[in-house]
């Protein structure tokens, strides 16, 4: 069962990544992924990002400037490892803000909690 310093630390991580990622500190990113990470694009038809260095040069040419995760859920799954769902605001460069939602699977390594895997979704207004 997860504790609540479990809870905590990941609530940390998904803060760490956005620090990570939009500020370009990825000599920080040991602190956020485990070594195998995968983000998944699947929901968007393209290919999965395998790795730190991969997701580092994919968003390089990003056009989002800043981004926030807020609403994080946490729940233990059955294999002893994590899942949180989260949803996220971002700034591009041009534009509106948008918001989406994260579900990301986390493993518990040496180090603490690390995200292994990540899936992201845009939202669209629907009135």
């Amino acid at each position: 069962m997860l504790s609540a310093d479990d809870i905590v630390e990941i609530e940390k991580v998904i803060a760490e990544y956005g620090h990570v990622v939009d500020n370009n500190r990825w000599e920080r990113a040991h602190l956020v992924f485990a070594r195998d990470f995968v983000y998944d694009f699947s929901r968007f038809g393209r290919p999965n990002i395998q790795g730190v260095a991969e997701l580092r040069k994919a968003l390089k040419t990003r056009k989002i400037y800043s981004h926030h995760s807020t609403n994080i859920s946490v729940a233990e799954t059955s294999d002893g490892h994590a899942r949180a769902h989260s949803k996220y605001i971002g700034f591009p460069s041009e534009g509106f803000p948008i918001s989406g939602d994260y579900e990301d699977d986390f493993v518990r390594t040496e180090a603490g909690w690390r995200l292994l895997r990540r899936r992201s979704s845009v939202r669209e207004p629907s009135f």
